[in-house]
């Protein structure tokens, strides 16, 4: 099955954008597959309005589907309306984790370090990270071996809290997009694992407003 397919109905998805400059932005938006391997996305308006799109470079979409994270790597064909971007498929990517809380991809301030470094160095996530009240999945700058133990420094902004833990990880792979790390919280306190879950709980009901308004104000051909 496609990932495409998964876009036939209206989905909210993470877009990572690049911008002239070699800089990126990280939006929320609304996928449709249109015909495939092409496919649109609606942003609310004014989003792109401002952006210096680098359409010589490709862009990074993400959606859940079934607790599989799904990773699509598409090149900008045009922006077709002030507020859609029709995109077309160059690859995907295909994750699948066993999982016991919701999950979500948000942007949020996390730094991490490896416990066991003789001089551990702290290195900051520049892009969405996915999140539950059990784990996080993440970029990360090497190759990380099973069971290595890292510590986090996570900033949420609502409810606000700086949440410090230990991750442990539970799988470590390539992509097109780089190296990425799947850990589970080791030792988490109950109060912080609840901030995380009102944290997630909130970026869903974020993610379905947003598609209420995207349809909204956006023609459904």
């Amino acid at each position: 099955m496609s990932v495409l397919d998964y876009l036939k109905d209206y989905r909210v998805v993470k877009v990572t954008l690049p911008l002239e400059g070699g800089k990126q932005v990280h939006l929320d938006g609304v996928a449709r597959a249109t015909t495939p391997p092409r496919f649109e996305i609606t942003f609310l308006p004014d989003q792109l309005e401002a952006l210096q799109l680098d359409m010589e470079t490709t862009c990074r979409v993400m959606l859940d589907v079934a607790g599989e994270h799904k990773s699509i790597t598409a090149r900008i064909v045009e922006q077709s309306t002030a507020e859609r971007l029709l995109l077309e498929q160059v690859e995907t990517f295909s994750y699948k984790q066993k999982r016991e809380y919701f999950r979500v991809d948000a942007d949020l301030s996390v730094s991490y370090w490896v416990i066991d470094d003789h001089h551990p160095v702290a290195s900051s996530v520049r892009s969405a990270v996915n999140i539950s009240g059990g784990g996080i999945r993440l970029p990360v700058t090497q190759k990380l071996p099973e069971g290595t133990q890292v510590g986090f420094e996570i900033l949420i902004d609502e409810p606000q809290a700086v949440i410090e833990c230990v991750g442990e990880v539970v799988s470590c792979y390539e992509s097109s997009d780089g190296i990425s790390a799947a850990f589970k919280f080791v030792g988490l306190e109950a109060e912080d694992q609840d901030t995380i879950v009102s944290f997630c709980l909130a970026e869903q009901r974020k993610q379905l407003r947003l598609k209420v308004k995207v349809l909204g104000t956006s023609p459904q051909e």
